[in-house]
Formats: structure tokens, sequence, C-alpha cells
């Protein structure tokens, strides 16, 4: 455990050096500036659409992370390791460290805008809603990350490539239930593509998260990011570095 975590301080110092944080920053701010000022917004409808949003800033902070790689300064660091799994280990911290950070953000401030001013929203924002919207954005989050790092230059070497496949990952997951209603066998995208729009077609125009179905997205996206996690640790132990 402490080896895992000299090496998550020594990615968190190495990332605070660089400038992966200056895009998703500015982005941020601009998407929440120019969602809210669409007032009267939905309690669900702003939580949904952070979701979706911190969904494509964490495949964006995960592939440039991965772009950003040196295999041999990666080595180094492996071989300094008690265990090859630190080293994996301590790469998926830092980056869910971030993927907690804009979450957070991303939870608190339509919190403090209802408490402020409260006409924002069409109605009420109750605490079952901040649970269950900051939960929805945080496991987005996390599913973003996974989709995003599965994306290694270790499996696609050509950037195009992996930003292209990425890309195709996340218009396959908008469309999945369409297509699943043209050819049912492709209902069969569920269990490959990561979750992160259900919550869209649960909640539909109602404008209320409802408990149960919630609850299974999120197992649903926690298993989802676990299982790709897995088998990218496996693959990466399996191709090794090339210089």
């Amino acid at each position: 455990m402490k080896n895992t975590l000299e090496l998550y301080k020594l990615r968190l110092k190495l990332l605070k050096k660089g400038q992966v944080l200056i895009i998703p920053v500015v982005a941020t701010a601009l998407f929440l500036g120019m969602m809210y000022s669409m007032a009267p917004i939905g309690v669900t409808a702003s939580f949904l659409l952070s979701a979706a949003f911190l969904y494509f800033v964490c495949v964006f902070i995960s592939m440039t992370l991965n772009g950003k790689e040196n295999d041999v300064f990666e080595e180094t660091l492996m071989l300094h390791c008690e265990k090859p799994i630190n080293y994996y280990v301590s790469r998926e911290m830092l980056l869910i460290t971030q993927c907690c950070c804009y979450a957070l953000i991303l939870t608190i401030f339509p919190v403090a805008l209802f408490l402020l001013r409260g006409s924002v929203f069409i109605r009420p924002m109750e605490i079952a809603d901040v649970l269950f919207g900051g939960l929805y954005i945080l496991l987005s989050g996390l599913c973003g990350i996974v989709t995003g790092d599965f994306f290694h230059p270790r499996f696609l070497q050509k950037r195009k490539d992996a930003i292209l496949g990425a890309l195709v990952v996340a218009v396959l997951a908008i469309c999945k239930e369409g297509l699943a209603e043209l050819f049912m066998p492709l209902s069969a995208l569920n269990f490959v593509l990561p979750p992160f729009m259900d919550g869209f077609g649960l909640v539909g125009s109602t404008d209320i998260f409802d408990p149960s179905g919630m609850l299974l997205i999120f197992l649903h996206m926690a298993v989802y990011a676990v299982v790709v996690v897995c088998l990218k640790i496996l693959v990466l132990e399996r191709r090794r570095f090339r210089y």
C-alpha cells in the first residue's frame, strides 16, 4: 500500500506540472455557464446532462494522459514497484481523483445555485435528487475514464485510431436503444457499451429519479467500470512496453 501511495503522489506531482487540466477546466466552466443560463431547467436534466458531459471530459483526460506517457519512464516506475499491480492501481487512483473533483464541482454547483436562486429550476431540488444525481455524475465519469483508458497507445499506436474508436463507442452508447429496436440482437450492446446514457431513458419527461431504476443503473456502471479496468490491466500486462 505504501508503494502504491508513493507512486500516486509522484503521478500527482507530474500532473500538476503539466497542462493536461487546462482544457477540461475551461470546458467545465463554459458548460456550467451555458447550461444554467437557459433557465428554468429540470432538476434531473441538469444532473443527467452534467453526467454525459463528465463522461466525455474523462475520456479526454484519460486519453490525453495515455498519450503523454513515456515508455522508458513508465517501465522504470514499474521496476520500482513491489508488485506490478501497484503500478496500475496508482495509475487508476490518479484518474479517479480527477473524476471525483469534477463530479464534486458538477454536483455542488446546481445545489449552490438552487440555494441562491431557486427559480433556475422548474421544481424544488430535494436531497434525493442530489444523492442520485451526484452518484450518477461520478459513475458516468468513471465510465469515461475506463473507456478512454482502454484506447491506450499500447493497444492502438496511432492516436487518430484511438480517438475514432472512443467516438464510435460514445455514438453507439447514445444510439444503442434505437439500434436495439431496429434489430433485436443489437441489444447485446447494452453489455459492452458504457451505460452513461441509461438515466435519460429512465427519467424521460418525469423529472424524477426512480430509486430502484437508478440503483440498477449504478450497479451496471460499477460492474462495467471494474470489468473494463481488469481487462485493460490484463492486456497491458501481455503487451509490454515498446521503444
